[in-house]
């Protein structure tokens, strides 16, 4: 099975640092990120919290630890034959930190797609997943519409009700359990 895989917010637990950093810089004590927009969160033009970004990307992306089971659960599909392709919202621009960061936590990766501000509902048709592990709802939805099943990781900034072509996991150990079932419907 195809599986596509995101990194933020489901490889690596990148808004829990993000807003630990946003949070110093902007004098704020914001303990729960309701909103994956996070500009909004801290009340702050998009522009001026995506210039933070621009300003710290290396810092910024080296910072987050895996996700609790991500490494294993790669590691597992890819013994199980599957193929995991990532296909991040992260710029080309941001390869290089971004492969640095993988290697660091020694989480396998031969694909990584850097969507930057394209369709990552055109990419994972173009690659043909089967299934797409995600962490932010509108991507998931859009997803999920153009007829790939997604496995939504759950977190606060992703609440609401879910079609029947997305799946909330709490855990990558649910998401492992998810892909075997649909492994074993194809």
């Amino acid at each position: 099975m195809r599986i596509g895989v995101d990194i933020d917010g489901v490889i690596a637990d990148s808004y829990t640092v993000w807003l630990q950093e946003l949070n110093k810089f902007y004098g704020k004590n914001i303990t729960v990120l309701e909103h994956y927009d996070m500009h909004l969160a801290f009340d702050v033009p998009y522009d001026d919290l995506n210039e933070f970004f621009v300003q710290n990307t290396e810092y910024l992306y080296n910072l987050p630890q895996p996700m609790q089971g991500a490494k294993e659960g790669i590691q597992s599909l890819l013994i199980k034959g599957h193929e995991v392709i990532y296909i991040t919202a992260r710029v080309p621009e941001e390869k290089e930190v971004t492969i640095n960061w993988l290697q660091k936590h020694e989480i396998p990766h031969e694909h990584i797609v850097f969507a930057g501000f394209n369709s990552k509902a055109d990419l994972v048709n173009q690659w043909g997943m089967h299934v797409f592990i995600e962490d932010y709802l509108v991507n998931a939805q859009t997803i999920a519409d153009s007829g790939v099943p997604v496995l939504l990781l759950n977190a606060a900034y992703n609440q609401g009700d879910l079609p029947t072509e997305i799946i909330r996991c709490h855990s990558w150990q649910d998401l492992l359990v998810e892909i075997h079932r649909l492994d074993s419907n194809l």
